[in-house]
This record gives C-alpha cells, sequence and structure tokens, in this order.
C-alpha cells in the first residue's frame, strides 16, 4: 500500500471516536426521571464515613486482639529466608541486555530500509542512525554474554 492509503486510514481511525456527535437518539433520559442512590458500601452511606483520623473507641473500627499463645502458632511468611536469589544480577544483566539487542536490531534494520537504497538522504538512514543501532546492539550483546557469564 501506499504510504499516504496508510496515513489516511490511520487518520480515519483515530479521527473516529472524536468526531461521533450525539444523535437524537443519544439524548439522555430526562433528569426527573432518573433516580441517583448514594454510593454505598456494607449498607452504609460512604458520605457517612468519618476520616481515617475520627474513629475514636466507641465505633465500630476496633483492634481485633490474638493471645499470645495463638500468635505463635500463626506461620509467619520467610520474606526471603530459604530463597537464594543468587542470580538476580545475572538475571537483570540478561533482561536489560535482551532489551538491548532488540531495539538495537530495530535500529539497524530501520536504518538498512529499501528506501534508504532509493534515496539516501531520508530521515533515518544516515550513518549516525546505523552507528547508534549498532552501538545498541553490542551494549545488548555484552549484557547477555554478562548475565550469561554471571548465572550460577
Amino acid at each position: 500500500m501506499s504510504r499516504h492509503i496508510v496515513a489516511m486510514i490511520l487518520a480515519a481511525l483515530v479521527a473516529a471516536p472524536c468526531s461521533a456527535a450525539p444523535g437524537a437518539s443519544d439524548n439522555p433520559a430526562d433528569a426527573s426521571m432518573t433516580t441517583h442512590t448514594p454510593l454505598t458500601y456494607n449498607g452504609q452511606p460512604i458520605s457517612r464515613w468519618n476520616a481515617p483520623g475520627a474513629a475514636t473507641a466507641g465505633s465500630a473500627h476496633e483492634l481485633s486482639t490474638v493471645p499470645a499463645d495463638a500468635a505463635l502458632d500463626v506461620e509467619q511468611p520467610a520474606y526471603g529466608y530459604g530463597r537464594h536469589h543468587r542470580n538476580q544480577a545475572a538475571l537483570t544483566a540478561i533482561m536489560l541486555g535482551a532489551v538491548g539487542a532488540i531495539a538495537g536490531t530495530a535500529v539497524l534494520v530501520y536504518a538498512n530500509r529499501p528506501d534508504c537504497n532509493v534515496n539516501p538522504n531520508l530521515g533515518g538512514c544516515g550513518y549516525g542512525t546505523k552507528v547508534v543501532g549498532a552501538s545498541v546492539l553490542t551494549g545488548g550483546v555484552v549484557g547477555l554474554v554478562a548475565g550469561a557469564v554471571m548465572w550460577r
């Protein structure tokens, strides 16, 4: 397809939701016919809630108490204990390397597209774009290799 056709289709798709004018059948119902019910939570209107600092000892917001014997029986999750996360740095290097390799490859493919052979003065066809793409790709490959070497 021609670039002009693609641009016109994209413009039509973007502008379609913006240009929708309400029709005669889209008129909202009469204000007298609609009833507004307040928002509720557990049967209480939200507008009646107190601010968090306004809770008093007599209010329904009481702290639950647990006897000391029962507290010892509760199993606590082990936040990091027993789990060995020794490969986090390697995993980070591999992820960043993959992102760099994909981005660098995309820039190189864009800089070497067929349009650049016809007209090398097009935007993104210059030497600088190819250098940036190769640099990002090289950094990504280095990240992948460093992550693979650090993996235990």
